[in-house]
């Protein structure tokens, strides 16, 4: 088995244009033995447009962008391409893979080339799957720092030999080979063909991502509830404590339905108000070391003197003086 890891340089990138400048690719045995390295400059037939993964400027191709023009198009290197990618006997390696496979795409869609056809894995997934940072996609660069590994960026056959040695260092810190590492960490290999393409996964990454929309409904159902009881909770008030106040909650309290139902009935049996809404509100209460935006977006506001007030849980629990549902 052979593993071919590549990365793509483009003159520009728009939604349905990918003009590919290099293509850089570092083939190796099992073992990591480098066999090929190499760049491929391609003509990309369009102007050089470079921006970064913000659509801002910034990024410098380490290349002489005047001798693209004097170079072959995509058609004279696609059998090369090709040659390098299918086969049996091949497993292709990006990292964040998914850009340059669509990258392909697109260029045999512009030259009304056959598709490409192959598998690929993608370290970025990978790395994520290992260290179960599913929130955070680490770039290649990140992880060139994290294991010590010296390349030049954007030089794509070198983000493609940087692609490589993220591989060998993660089968080398689990101590076993890339099949296993991928099995391991429940991989599924990413695919194109006939024009269609779809992405490498982990199963570990899809699982999280599906606990996450599960908590994120049930949070959402919570928040349901405790604003249909703001909205009709209508008593008169037994004291005149708190009039003139109106508070609002972080969205950890307002999902604790029976404490903060608790806390808006003493709340209103004092004279004061509850506002769904930070900018209906002059008494803010956040969770303990409370971090959410919401509650930052409220210090702002004591600090432009639009919330008078901010406290903690306890500190307001503490004000009432009342046994409140935990």
């Amino acid at each position: 088995m052979k593993y071919v890891f590549f990365d793509i340089e483009c003159a520009c990138v728009y939604k349905n244009v990918a003009k590919i400048c290099v293509f850089g690719y570092c083939v190796a045995d099992e073992q990591f033995n480098i066999l090929e390295k190499e760049d491929i400059l391609i003509n990309p037939n369009g102007r050089f447009h470079l921006t970064d993964n913000r659509g801002g400027g910034g990024i410098v191709l380490p290349y002489d962008y005047d001798s693209f023009s004097k170079l072959p198009d995509f058609k004279k290197f696609y059998p090369r391409i090709k040659e390098l990618l299918e086969g049996e006997d091949k497993l292709v390696f990006g990292h964040a893979a998914m850009n340059d496979v669509k990258y392909l795409n697109l260029e045999t869609r512009r030259y009304h080339l056959p598709s490409f056809r192959f598998r690929f894995a993608d370290t970025q997934v990978l790395y994520m799957a290992m260290t179960e940072t599913f929130d955070k996609q680490m770039g290649l660069e990140a992880l060139t720092k994290i294991f010590e590994i010296d390349y030049t960026p954007h030089r794509a056959a070198d983000d493609a030999y940087a692609t490589m040695r993220v591989a060998q260092e993660m089968c080398e810190h689990d101590g076993c080979t890339v099949p296993e590492l991928l099995q391991k960490y429940g991989i599924r290999l990413g695919r194109i063909a006939n024009g269609q393409y779809s992405g490498c996964v982990s199963q570990r990454r899809s699982e999280y991502l599906a606990e996450k929309r599960r908590q994120k409904r049930e949070r959402g159902e919570r928040r349901s509830k405790f604003n249909d009881f703001v909205y009709g909770y209508r008593v008169r008030p037994q004291s005149e404590e708190l009039k003139g106040k109106k508070f609002s909650f972080s969205r950890c309290i307002e999902e604790e339905v029976p404490l903060a139902k608790g806390l808006v009935k003493e709340i209103v049996k004092r004279g004061g108000k509850y506002s769904l809404k930070l900018a209906g509100c002059n008494v803010f209460v956040t969770g303990e070391d409370d971090a959410s935006p919401r509650a930052e977006t409220a210090r702002k506001l004591k600090d432009a003197g639009q919330i008078g007030e901010i406290y903690t849980l306890s500190e307001l629990q503490q004000m009432l003086g009342a046994e409140l549902p935990t």
